[in-house]
């Protein structure tokens, strides 16, 4: 915990900065905080942890994919499907397929991005992400890799909490700051950091 700790308290750090104008947490400063997460000792409560991390955040910004799409279930069976995966209960190859429709079909049914749909669509993303990465079965799949900038993930291997950051500021951090709402996002992260990561740990 006195790693997680040290490596949160650097995240604050960076997001209180006069220069981050746009709110953002860079995924560098993530990766140290999930790789202080691990537990060396038992993988299976690292790779738990993991992904009741992706499971909250998506739940935090849920409304907006009620929000442009009331009835629509399907975020929700993204997160039935997730918590299964976790415990076994599912077969992880049927499991990536259906999220991988899922992800293929939204695209094919939105005709028109706009300040409802798009916030929407970084919550389906979310979730899809959320499951799939979840089908890998390792402690170890986001801290892994060379990439130093979310958006060099772009299209399709964006991480949960940054899609879900994105919904909740209606813009990706590529985008200008004039499209973004900046301080959701800047909540967004603070409630990941003071409140999603301390209680998935608790559990």
């Amino acid at each position: 915990m006195d790693a997680v700790d040290r490596e949160i308290r650097a995240a604050r750090a960076e997001l209180a900065d006069a220069g981050n104008t746009k709110g953002i947490l860079s995924l560098p400063t993530r990766v140290r905080i999930w790789r202080a997460m691990l537990d060396p000792a038992d993988d299976e409560t690292s790779y738990q942890h993991r992904v009741k991390l992706k499971i909250a955040c998506v739940q935090h910004v849920h409304h907006l994919w009620y929000r442009a799409f009331p009835e629509d279930q399907r975020v929700e069976e993204m997160l039935t499907l997730a918590q299964q995966l976790m415990y076994g209960q599912v077969d992880p190859n049927q499991t990536m397929e259906d999220a991988e429709s899922f992800f293929a079909s939204i695209y094919e049914e939105i005709e028109d991005f706009n300040s409802i749909t798009q916030p929407a669509v970084y919550v389906a993303d979310a979730s899809v992400h959320m499951v799939t990465s979840t089908c890998h079965l390792s402690p170890n799949y986001d801290t892994v890799g060379r990439a130093v900038d979310d958006d060099d993930l772009l299209p399709d291997s964006l991480e949960s909490s940054y899609s879900c950051a994105s919904a909740a500021a209606g813009a990706l951090n590529w985008m200008p700051v004039e499209q973004t709402d900046v301080p959701a996002r800047r909540a967004f992260w603070a409630w990941y950091l003071d409140e999603a990561i301390p209680a998935v740990l608790a559990t």
